[in-house]
């Protein structure tokens, strides 16, 4: 790494660099000869040296009736770097305890159509508890995904040995003729009383929730959240 290079890694722009080591060369100087060194016009130098002060790698005084500038001593960066250290220390604290709040805020995600809903479905196979609850009516699944995809996703469910645990409403139920049957298909369910009848899908594993509106809507939702 040059040194123009590192002193871009303590926060300067090549300008700022540039002007920086061509001050550092020459030594107190006023704008004027700062601007024929660095080869730069007036006003960017003006506006480069207030910079490099507020940054407190410049440092301006009187001499005489002129205004003069000086480069910081390079063993004073040290320095610098090391009081902006302290100050990251001290509101570290704050920052961490900032993106921790950040972190467990809810997430809700978007989907819409069918295809999007059917990924939205797919992600239950993704369980790391191996455990699902829903509530999701067979002929929504069956008019959503037909019966064949439907055994598919069934089939694998069972194969990652992820178990569900569901409520089912006998008036939109349609039984499966396939594997969901077996006594092997990680399976639990009840039904609601017979006047409860919801035209909607609910899936609740790990820490998300999978919403999924009436078929003619036609959309849905995942909601994920650490609290």
């Amino acid at each position: 790494m040059n040194t123009s290079e590192a002193l871009k890694e303590l926060g300067l722009s090549q300008k700022e660099a540039d002007l920086y080591l061509v001050s550092l060369q020459i030594g107190s100087a006023t704008i004027f000869t700062l601007s024929r060194a660095a080869n730069m016009h007036r006003p960017i130098v003006y506006k480069l040296v207030d910079q490099l002060i507020a940054k407190g790698v410049m440092k301006t005084s009187l001499d005489g009736k002129r205004r003069v500038y000086v480069a910081t001593n390079p063993k004073d960066l040290v320095q610098i770097i090391k009081n902006k250290e302290s100050a990251l220390s001290e509101v570290l604290p704050e920052l961490l305890a900032l993106a921790s709040s950040g972190s467990k805020r809810a997430k809700v995600l978007y989907f819409e159509g069918r295809d999007r809903l059917k990924d939205l479905f797919r992600t239950g196979l993704e369980a790391k508890s191996k455990s699902m609850y829903s509530y999701f009516p067979s002929k929504y699944m069956i008019e959503l995904f037909g019966k064949r995809e439907m055994e598919q996703i069934i089939d694998e469910r069972i194969k990652r040995k992820i178990e569900v645990k569901t409520l089912r409403s006998r008036l939109s139920e349609e039984e499966f003729v396939g594997s969901e049957k077996t006594e092997e298909a990680y399976r639990q369910f009840k039904y609601l009383p017979d006047d409860q009848n919801l035209q909607m899908g609910i899936v609740i594993f790990d820490n998300k929730v999978n919403l999924f509106s009436p078929i003619k809507e036609n959309f849905g939702l995942q909601i994920e959240s650490e609290v």
